[in-house]
């Protein structure tokens, strides 16, 4: 009788043992989640300072190459006017 005893209060105690544990696993894995939302509210934020700072720059590379492409029309048209002038001077 005495083994019964022991082997109720061993059982017992691994119950109550293994119940807190699965209460500090509980615990850890809403603080898990709590970091997880942290994080994404982080990375949401990061995302939408590099959007802030990215479409300006985009914006600034079209003007850019607008740019260049006027500048590379005006210099086919004014050597197309130095063709001219230079075809009409031999022809006097």
């Amino acid at each position: 009788m005495d083994i019964q005893i022991v082997l109720i209060f061993i059982l017992a105690l691994l119950t109550l043992n293994l119940m807190i544990v699965g209460f500090y696993a509980i615990l850890v894995l809403k603080e898990f989640r709590e970091t997880i939302k942290k994080s994404n509210m982080v990375l949401d934020n990061v995302h939408s300072v590099t959007d802030t700072f990215a479409n300006p720059i985009t914006s600034l590379a079209g003007v850019v190459t607008g740019v260049v492409e006027g500048i590379k029309a005006v210099k086919s048209i004014t050597s197309l006017s130095d063709i001219k002038e230079t075809e009409n001077n031999l022809e006097k």
